[in-house]
């Protein structure tokens, strides 16, 4: 089994760019959208739904709405993954 929870280009996101988030389906078959830091992201009923979310999240960015190949996870006990600057 596959879980996709953050990007795969290693890169930090800044505080001024908006969240690039990823769409899929979870093990239960919903829609999930993930921010690939951890910091957002949510449970929805329908493809739709959960890409007018993302588009909305990243405020229209482009290439800051990936969809998902594998099954996605949506962590909501763990705290949000952080990166310090500098770091990739």
């Amino acid at each position: 089994m596959n879980f996709l929870n953050e990007t795969s280009d290693g890169g930090s996101a800044s505080k001024q760019e908006p969240p690039s988030l990823i769409v899929g389906r979870d093990e239960a078959n919903h829609w999930v959208v993930v921010e690939a830091h951890g910091l957002c992201g949510g449970i929805f009923g329908t493809e739709a739904a959960a890409m007018r979310y993302a588009c909305e999240e990243s405020r229209g960015r482009a290439g800051a709405v990936r969809v998902a190949r594998h099954l996605v996870a949506l962590d909501l006990a763990s705290p949000p993954r952080r990166r310090a600057l500098g770091q990739s």
